[in-house]
């Protein structure tokens, strides 16, 4: 009995170990690297901030809205980041080699990589489908309540405002508690040679987050319009303008003026993509993002997996070269993702073949190398590439790469 206690105790004791030692390296790696990333996009959201002067708390709004697009790439990069550096470390401390000696070989240390692995693919995906088109939305609605808050505290009793373009607007008072406008008079330039003039008795400022708009409301005004030798005056009860806005049109490289495709879930893109055509340039883009979401985060669960094998290569004498390796097939992988995305793009493969190509290729030297680990065959490509890779990594300051075992 108590036998048979140790044989099924002994796997759940080594893969709460294993997990345990992935996990730790994970969340280091995908708070670094999700740093790292943000950087990139802060110096374009400065902009915004001094432009509208952005309180904290919509600044935090702001990059908690740009995180999910973000993390399609971090999530997969932490999770392959963590599986190399922990069993990189239980090599190096010789867990491995003990490991082997009581007949457990890498299959066995398989099932803890393959549930993380796929607890992380499955958050890309979630990130992918629902936080990106949701994270889109929320945030050009929040930039375009803060361009109608800047518009709105802008315009002052009594004075005209020229902060639209081609649009100048006077108001007589302002409520200052529905922020109701009274007294308007506004002179519309954006008609070239036939501007209007509308005089109204109040007015006020709404935004429309599904339209992406600014709009202004007049009610109990009329509208004078002339063209040449002809003048045409209209009354109306109620008259609604479009306010274009100078402030920038994007946020990080992001377009607020428009949602786009980033702004629709899966559904809504495939109804796109049929409505305007497969084979239109716009249809072609919804099925190539359609594709996208969901090729990545199966590309993170192989990258995973790939990290096990990885991590315990290593020429005879040699420490493991699992992290520089690593390095080299996550950005090898996306060269080649990028590559199907250009060539679906241009029409030269299908949408479905050239997103998921490089899936299918990485899915099978993942299986061709964890197979030759595990019956501890050297693969060809380590001969060749291995001593090259020593050598470079030997010329590092302060680097042991290059070191034998000791």
């Amino acid at each position: 009995m108590r036998c048979c206690w140790t044989v099924t105790t002994m796997p759940l004791l080594l893969y709460t170990y294993l997990a345990t030692e992935i996990l730790a390296p994970f969340f280091a790696s995908f708070l670094i690297i999700n740093a790292i990333l943000f950087l990139g996009r802060l110096v374009p959201l400065l902009n915004v901030i001094f432009d509208f002067g952005i309180p904290a708390g919509d600044f935090f709004r702001l990059c908690a809205y740009m995180l999910p697009k973000l993390m399609m790439f971090s999530i997969p990069m932490a999770s392959m980041t963590a599986v190399i550096v922990a069993i990189t470390r239980m090599v190096n401390d010789k867990e491995i080699m003990a490991l082997k000696a009581s007949g457990i070989g890498l299959l066995r240390l398989l099932p803890p990589v393959l549930v993380i692995a796929l607890t992380t693919s499955l958050l890309t995906y979630f990130s992918a489908v629902t936080l990106i088109p949701q994270g889109t939305l929320a945030m050009k609605t929040l930039f375009l309540q803060m361009a109608k808050e800047k518009i709105d505290k802008g315009i002052q009793a009594g004075q005209f405002s020229e902060g639209l373009a081609n649009v100048v607007l006077y108001i007589k008072a302002v409520d200052q508690e529905t922020r109701q406008w009274q007294g308007v008079y506004v002179s519309d330039l954006r008609h070239g040679d036939t501007p209007l003039t509308i005089v109204a008795k109040t007015g006020s400022l709404a935004t429309q987050p599904e339209n992406m708009l600014i709009t202004l409301t007049l009610t109990d005004g009329t509208l004078h319009r002339a063209s040449g030798d002809i003048t045409q005056t209209i009354r109306f009860d109620r008259y609604q303008i479009n306010l274009p806005i100078k402030t920038p049109a994007e946020i990080a490289g992001t377009s607020v003026t428009e949602v786009g495709k980033n702004g629709l879930n899966q559904r809504q893109l495939l109804e796109q993509a049929a409505s305007h055509g497969p084979k239109s340039s716009l249809g072609l883009s919804m099925l190539i993002e359609y594709h996208t979401r969901m090729a990545l985060p199966a590309g993170g669960l192989i990258l995973t997996i790939l990290g096990l094998p990885l991590a315990i290569l290593a020429l005879p004498g040699r420490r493991p070269l699992g992290v520089p390796l690593g390095l080299l097939f996550f950005v090898l992988y996306y060269i080649l993702f990028t590559a199907g995305r250009a060539s679906t793009e241009s029409g030269q493969l299908p949408v479905a073949l050239g997103i998921w190509l490089p899936n299918i290729l990485l899915a099978f030297f993942t299986a061709l190398l964890t197979r030759q680990v595990a019956n501890e065959t050297a693969p060809l490509f380590l001969a060749r590439f291995g001593e090259p890779v020593l050598a470079l990594l030997a010329r590092l300051p302060g680097s042991k790469a290059g070191g034998k075992q000791r």
